[in-house]
């Protein structure tokens, strides 16, 4: 989980004009942006989440501090402001064959 701010710089699947150009979600980012899968960005602890359409390319350096996210409807310039904190992951037992 990461510390994330989202700010939306593009919005190519609207015909109304540039609605919600600009805007700015702040929250955690669970996991990096996956090509297929709606993007989620969780903004208070109170469950409110950001869910994208589905993700089209990401552009950029995981180890940078901005990537930026290409859905089917927008683009989203993400800037990390801490460090991914990864889960402890479990030993798994590999058995010889």
């Amino acid at each position: 989980m990461v510390s994330v701010t989202a700010r939306k710089i593009r919005d190519h699947g609207r015909e109304h004009g540039s609605l919600g150009v600009g805007r700015v979600y702040a929250g955690y980012l669970i996991s990096y942006p996956i090509v297929g899968r709606g993007m989620v960005i969780f903004r208070d602890p109170n469950g409110h989440r950001m869910v994208t359409t589905p993700v089209r390319r990401v552009l950029g350096a995981f180890d940078g501090d901005k990537l930026y996210v290409e859905t089917e409807n927008s683009v989203y310039q993400l800037t990390f402001r801490g460090e991914m904190q990864v889960a402890p992951q479990r030993a798994v037992a590999s058995h010889a064959t």
